[in-house]
């Protein structure tokens, strides 16, 4: 199997081996079911950093599309299923978007903390405290906020809300990231974070419900309050 050499036309290097990758698979050169090349093969062939590589190879893995097997990577989905989510996050990106996309999260992270008022055990309590803990310790990893909503998701003990969940927050990490360094910013989603926690472990479905809307608000009003940097866009703390 060859895959062909990208070229570099474009400063979105892991965009471009995504492409690749996905050519690949949709021309029959890595198949469902079947394991990808080693990671040093698959970069030389490519003609890529195996930073850039893994970084691709992570984003295929949180769309459910490859899995991990020890040091082994197997293909779980073809070219479709990837170019059809990739572009729905894409569509979600857009500004004209950004309401619908917000109002699915809504839904799907609101009912899921009824379900984890209602099914939460000591462990699941644990997890999400420690998750808190762990964004005390470390802020500017978003990976713990994305480990906070997967533990909240986890205790709902639906595998198919917690799989969805999981892979929307990770794909809109990007997006928190992007207001941590303002005015108040941590303290106000950390504050959120403990009520979302403290009324799921006292099993109160209203309050959690509500402290869960609030806390997906701090995200629009921050958008709202910097529209540059809801696109990406470096924008300097406004006055207080």
């Amino acid at each position: 199997m060859q895959l062909d050499k990208i070229q570099y036309d474009s400063p979105k290097v892991p965009e471009l081996i995504m492409e690749a990758i996905v050519n690949a698979i949709g021309e029959g050169k890595i198949k469902v079911g079947k394991e990808l090349p080693p990671e040093r093969d698959l970069a030389e062939q490519l003609g890529v950093g195996r930073g850039s590589l893994r970084e691709c190879l992570a984003i295929l893995e949180f769309m459910g599309a490859i899995e991990s097997r020890g040091n082994r990577k197997v293909l779980l989905r073809n070219a479709d299923y990837i170019r059809q989510i990739s572009s729905w996050i894409e569509s979600a990106s857009q500004i004209s978007a950004q309401e619908t996309f917000n109002e699915f999260r809504r839904v799907i992270e609101v009912g899921n903390v009824e379900l984890a008022c209602k099914r939460a055990t000591e462990a699941d309590f644990r997890a999400i405290e420690k998750a808190i803990e762990a964004m005390d310790n470390d802020f500017m990893n978003y990976m713990h906020d994305v480990e906070f909503h997967d533990a909240i998701a986890v205790a709902s003990h639906n595998a198919m809300l917690a799989s969805t969940i999981h892979m929307v927050n990770n794909l809109i990490a990007d997006v928190r990231i992007r207001f941590w360094d303002l005015p108040n910013y941590q303290q106000i989603t950390q504050k959120s974070h403990r009520a979302i926690y403290e009324a799921i472990k006292a099993r109160d479905v209203q309050r959690a419900q509500l402290e869960m809307i609030l806390h997906l608000n701090i995200v629009k009003e921050y958008s709202e309050k910097y529209p540059k940097r809801s696109r990406g866009v470096e924008e300097a703390p406004l006055p207080d």
